[in-house]
């Protein structure tokens, strides 16, 4: 009877998997696998993550309530068809075989110890070490990877081999070599970094990643801050990064990009001086979550202060809330500050921009310095909403349905800044009327409302008549830009009904608990997907065509991406970022939520 092809893989994995696995001769070493991967590792490592609770991870995953949804997929079902599917479980099969057991329960046994991925800067070499209580399944584990890299050649022939101090070296590759130390399997790409691997295993030298002084702070600040054990723990030395010269953007101190500064310039500020970062990485059936930690200090905020707080640290507001949210960022900058001090934080060419854009504002708000006037009358607390849009009832209504947004700050002097904004917004309609006439586009209309102690100013777009009643009208009746002023609070809106949401809300103060719990976040970000997927539904049309045009998939190809694109987004909740600022430390919280209903 013929062997169908189908099966020659996997079969021919299982026979030499089993050969070598059996043929291969283990090293007579002691027994000292009594130790932590860091004990084994050179003190140049540069990089460590330990992955933990593999097994658990894994299970998580295939009970997760998602799975049963991506399955129902349409996409799923073309990868099935496909054969992907079916190679993919080949090689599992082929992987039981070598195992003597079901993959999950091999995994489990195999990664009990853990595994440990470290990047060395003295080798310039990657080191994996995976410890396990069972060293029969390492030896299969060797015989499996071995068959694979036989099949991968199209040919049997003997493994090239070599020995170091009792242990026997295979080669996986022209690079990769793996060796098995009792309970450990190494793999590694220099020669060099997996001698001296072996050379710490037997003879325990004190001068391990282990016993560094910066690993072992590192390594006691993050079990000190653990309230749960992450499924990845990893330890980066950003002071051996740094003085190699690797990581460019950590020797310069001015950045190219304003958006990036205003953004990230006190966490870039920070890594230009910490010794080390750690990052912990927890996962469970609501989602996953990235803690990255690194020691802080005052001394090594100038001249970046603004991005801080300069006489002590200034916490963010709290987020927005308004209905059918998109996404809100709260944040404290002294955006003052920031613009007067350019020079110092951004590089000649964005500088140069900056000295450009300050001339015509200057301009444009009368000869008033934009920095010091305008942008120094407001405070450090800035915050950022968007929303979706129901166009439902709304004429003429744009093709392309885009959310609404707002910032909003407070006024150090309302009575003053109050009339000189207003007097600049509508001098800034009247300029727009001015340029979008001369290229045909429609005008604004300006009004003035009031809402309680409220004031605003709104501008509308007029249609046509023959764009009145239109349902894809052009992208500008999205926007009713408006400006309103309560109490000390100033809103730029990009529509009115955005603007009266807000004001709308009574303003609030963070007290009591709320300051204790917020009193180091100097940045929180949300996105909400669930708005998200509301928004990309209603532009589904828009997002078909796009795709036919650019990709030059038919109507139903385009449908099928656009509506695995959709199906995808519904499957998260929000993501939120936090950026948490105390005396000795600078702390990123990110977290994404799934929706596994």
């Amino acid at each position: 009877m013929n062997t169908p092809r189908s099966l020659l893989l996997p079969l021919r994995a299982f026979l030499l998997a089993v050969v070598l696995s059996g043929g291969l001769l283990r090293a007579d070493s002691p027994r000292l696998a009594d130790c932590s991967s860091s004990e084994l590792l050179p003190q140049t490592v540069v990089a460590f993550a330990e992955a933990s609770h593999i097994a658990q991870a894994i299970e998580t995953l295939l009970d997760h309530p998602l799975r049963q949804r991506i399955e129902s997929l349409p996409a799923y079902d073309e990868v099935a068809k496909s054969g992907s599917l079916e190679q993919f479980q080949l090689g599992v099969t082929a992987f039981e075989a070598s195992m003597g057991k079901p993959w999950q329960e091999a995994i489990k046994t195999l990664t009990d110890g853990g595994v440990t991925v470290a990047a060395d800067s003295s080798s310039q070499g990657i080191a994996i070490l995976i410890k396990s209580s069972d060293v029969d399944m390492l030896q299969r584990l060797r015989g499996f990877l071995l068959a694979l890299r036989q099949m991968g050649q199209g040919k049997l022939s003997a493994v090239e081999q070599g020995d170091y101090r009792g242990f026997t070296a295979y080669a996986l590759s022209k690079e990769l070599k793996l060796a098995i130390l009792d309970h450990w399997l190494l793999i590694t790409n220099k020669s060099d970094l997996g001698k001296s691997i072996i050379d710490q295993y037997l003879d325990r030298k004190n001068e391990s990643l282990h016993s560094s002084e910066t690993f072992s702070i590192a390594r006691n600040e993050r079990d000190a801050q653990a309230s749960d054990p992450a499924f990845v723990s990893a330890y980066v030395d950003v002071a051996t990064i740094r003085s190699s010269g690797a990581a460019k953007a950590l020797s310069n101190e001015k950045i190219d990009n304003p958006v990036v500064e205003v953004l990230l310039g006190g966490v870039l500020a920070n890594l230009r001086n910490t010794s080390f970062v750690t990052a912990a990485l927890q996962a469970d059936i609501t989602g996953v979550q990235l803690k990255l930690s690194s020691p802080h200090k005052r001394d090594w905020e100038p001249p970046r202060e603004y991005f801080f707080g300069e006489t002590q640290h200034a916490a963010a507001p709290s987020l927005l809330e308004v209905e059918d949210r998109l996404f809100a960022i709260s944040a404290h900058r002294d955006l003052s500050q920031m613009w007067l001090r350019s020079g110092d934080l951004l590089s000649d060419k964005a500088n140069d921009g900056i000295a450009k854009a300050d001339t015509q504002l200057s301009t444009f708000f009368s000869g008033r310095d934009f920095g010091e006037d305008i942008l120094g009358a407001l405070e450090s607390d800035v915050q950022i909403v968007g929303k979706a849009q129901d166009f439902s009832e709304v004429l003429p209504r744009p093709a392309i349905k885009l959310p609404a947004f707002a910032l909003q700050f407070q006024m150090k002097t309302p009575d003053e800044t109050t009339s000189e904004l207003r007097r600049v917004f509508q001098s800034f309609i009247g300029f727009l009327n001015v340029v979008g006439a001369m290229n045909g586009q429609p005008q604004l209309d300006l009004g003035m409302e009031t809402l309680g102690d409220a004031k605003l100013v709104t501008a509308t777009y007029v249609p046509s008549r023959d764009q009145r009643d239109s349902m894809d009208a052009p992208i500008n009746f999205n926007f009713s830009p408006s400006i309103a002023f309560a109490g000390k609070r100033i809103i730029f809106s990009s529509t009115t009904q955005l603007a009266r949401e807000l004001v709308s809300e009574p303003e609030v103060s963070d007290s009591g608990n709320v300051v204790s719990e917020r009193a180091t976040r100097n940045t929180d970000i949300l996105f909400n997907a669930n708005t998200l997927k509301q928004v990309l539904d209603d532009n589904q049309s828009q997002l078909v065509a796009n795709n036919m045009l650019e990709k030059g998939h038919d109507k139903q190809a385009a449908e099928a991406e656009i509506g695995l694109l959709l199906e995808l987004v519904g499957m998260f909740k929000d993501a939120t970022f936090q950026l948490d600022v105390s005396d000795d430390e600078l702390l990123l919280d990110v977290r994404l939520h799934v929706d596994g209903e």
